[in-house]
């Protein structure tokens, strides 16, 4: 029998994008909506199978899957919070007994899922991606076996068969343009792709940091000549005083630092300001913490 504490998870994401028809205010708060339990268990049985197709071997696995899409920066955050969830609502539908594979959906009832922590955030600014997690659970040796499996294959042949496109757009009630499952590390990819065309290396480099080595301190430098480093917890970025005469160079780093706040707010990553020295870039690991908004002046002058 496999204990409780020898089981692993794999997160897995259904990704889809909005057709331009459904890029409106009513479509976009259809898929801030949690699906109900019979739109959540139609959506998961069809997800299961079709990943089994790409890798036979997910038929051995437990499957724990919410009806509820999110934005892809609510799911991409330090150590995985929607996986750990959906894994521990899991367990506990095992009552305390051994591992059984089983096929676990989450759907509203009266509009309300059975784990707040479930629920789209409402606020979070929409954008025409959306995915919809589950994680696939089972035996540690068994887990890293299908996950060498999916990362070898889902990016090549990861897209959805047409009945689960079908279902998404039926159940949350607006036109896709396509669907695919991802890995996590492809959907890190995805959205990596997506901020280097924004000018957002740093946020990406900092990202994966945060959810692929957040155990481990990674200090970073900008062009700009901001640093910052990822302690484990929460981003630190060094705050420089104003010079006498403020140049491009000090309004550039100051700029690159509220971008970068602003960007991992949205995946859920706080951010410090810390006055320490330039070197060594392990400086930023102590100095003065400043709180994450500084007000800079130059002498009597705010700017």
């Amino acid at each position: 029998m496999i204990r409780l504490d020898q089981l692993r998870h794999l997160p897995l994401f259904v990704l889809f994008e909005l057709a331009p028809s459904a890029w409106t205010q009513a479509g976009l708060a259809r898929l801030q909506r949690a699906l109900p339990r019979p739109g959540a268990e139609e959506i998961g049985l069809l997800c299961a199978h079709d990943l089994a197709r790409i890798a036979p071997l997910v038929a051995d696995a437990g499957v724990s899957m919410v009806g509820a899409s999110f934005d892809p920066a609510e799911v991409l955050r330090p150590r995985w919070p929607l996986a750990q969830v959906l894994t521990e609502q899991y367990r506990l539908s095992l009552a305390g007994e051994g591992f059984a594979r089983r096929l676990l959906f989450f759907g509203a009832v009266d509009g309300a899922l059975p784990d707040r922590r479930l629920q789209p955030d409402p606020t979070h600014p929409a954008s025409p991606w959306r995915v919809l997690p589950l994680a696939l659970i089972g035996e540690g040796e068994a887990i890293e076996r299908i996950e060498q499996d999916l990362e070898a294959h889902l990016l090549e042949s990861g897209e959805c068969a047409p009945p689960v496109a079908t279902a998404l757009a039926s159940w949350f009630g607006v036109e896709i343009a396509h669907a695919r499952h991802l890995t996590a590390l492809d959907l890190l990819a995805v959205l990596r792709a997506q901020y280097l065309q924004a000018d957002g290396e740093l946020l990406a480099d900092l990202l994966e940091a945060a959810l692929l080595r957040p155990d481990r301190a990674v200090f970073l430098q900008d062009p700009s000549g901001l640093h910052c480093a990822w302690d484990g917890q929460r981003v630190r970025l060094q705050w420089t005083p104003a010079p006498a005469q403020p140049c491009a160079g000090w309004r550039g780093r100051l700029a690159r630092g509220r971008q970068l706040q602003q960007g991992l707010a949205l995946h859920g990553i706080e951010t410090i300001w810390v006055s320490c020295a330039d070197q060594p870039a392990e400086a930023l690991l102590g100095g003065t913490e400043l709180g994450d908004c500084v007000e800079e002046r130059i002498g009597d002058n705010a700017v």
